[in-house]
This record gives C-alpha cells, structure tokens and sequence, in this order.
C-alpha cells in the first residue's frame, strides 16, 4: 500500500483484485493445458505425466523441488508455532531446546508420513477437504461470530441475521469437508 503512487484504497483495491484475477487467469491455463493434454490419464503432480527425457520438463521439475525446499521452513516453523499455540506454550517457555525437540518430533512424523502416502493426489485432495474448507468457511464465520459478540449490544443484535447465515455456512463447509476426506480416503 504504502508504495503504490497516490496510494488510496480504491487504488490498493484496483491492484489486489487485478493482481489475483491475473494469477487466477494464469493457473487456469496452465491447469488446463496439462490436464488437456493427459486427460483421465493426468497424474497427481502432472509433471510426471511428461518424459524424463524432456529439457523444458526437467527444468520444471528442478524448479518446482527448489521452490518446495526453500518454502518448507517457512511452512514448517508456522505450523510449528501454531502447534505450540494450540497447546498454549508461553513464549518465554520457547527455548532452543524446546524448540529443536518439537522440530525433530514433528519432522519425523512428517517423512513417515512421506513414507507411507506414496500419491501427491492424496495430500492434496485431503488437505483441500479439511483446511480448504476450514479456510473459506468454518474460520471467517467463527471469526465474524467472536467479533459480532464482542460488539455493542444493538450493532450486535442488528447482526444476529448474519452470524446465522455465516454459522450455516461454517456447518455446510464442515459437511463438504467431511465429504471430500471420504472422497480421498476411498480414492486411495
């Protein structure tokens, strides 16, 4: 926002929307262009629906490994954090020590994981049916319930109508979700 020329909201608004219908735009292409190209035969990574032998696809392939290694400690130190959150483990509590037990724990149960789950169609349909859904539905709805209550009594009651349709949302995305984790357990 700040380095946006005559930064105003509808300016910062024009950029995000055209920003994200651009990247929207790009993957769709790109997701069908490789599902058109394999059909029913598509793989989970469709990268390994190309020839080893293909330059242009090796490339990728090293492109797409170097981008998984370099986020990965990002990924992995929020979602370890958010476990020591969730088990509400105060900061000052935090020492390396701790810190390295929980990274070794937590990656170990990761690569058996890695072991065992052999298709990336898998992860990728499970994780989409519960923190996919969780995301777009259950969170935001939770999140405009708690800040509803903690409003003043008549913008809260002027709210009721709504924190109702977000809970029957919230309730719809549990059951989708639920769906899809039976969708990809029966698939495997």
């Amino acid at each position: 926002y700040n380095e946006l020329i005559d930064n105003t909201v509808a300016r910062f608004n024009t950029v995000t929307y055209s920003s994200f219908a651009i990247s929207i735009l790009i993957f769709g292409i790109v997701a069908s262009l490789g599902f058109l190209t394999f059909g029913s035969a598509s793989s989970g990574l469709i990268l390994n629906n190309y020839s080893t032998n293909d330059t242009l696809m090796t490339l990728s392939r090293v492109a797409v490994a170097l981008s998984i290694v370099f986020s990965y400690p990002l990924v992995f130190v929020g979602t370890r954090d958010g476990i020591l959150d969730l088990a509400n483990v105060p900061q000052e509590n935090r020492n390396n020590a701790m810190l390295n037990n929980h990274t070794f724990v937590l990656i170990g149960i990761l690569t058996a994981l890695a072991l065992k789950v052999k298709d990336l169609s898998f992860v990728l349909s499970f994780a989409g049916a519960t923190m996919g859904n969780a995301l777009i539905y259950v969170f935001p709805a939770l999140m405009f319930r708690s800040a509803v209550k903690n409003m003043d009594g008549d913008v809260a009651a002027s709210l009721k109508g709504e924190v109702n349709f977000a809970m029957f949302a919230a309730v719809l995305g549990v059951v989708m979700g639920a769906i899809g984790v039976k969708m990809a357990l029966d698939a495997l």
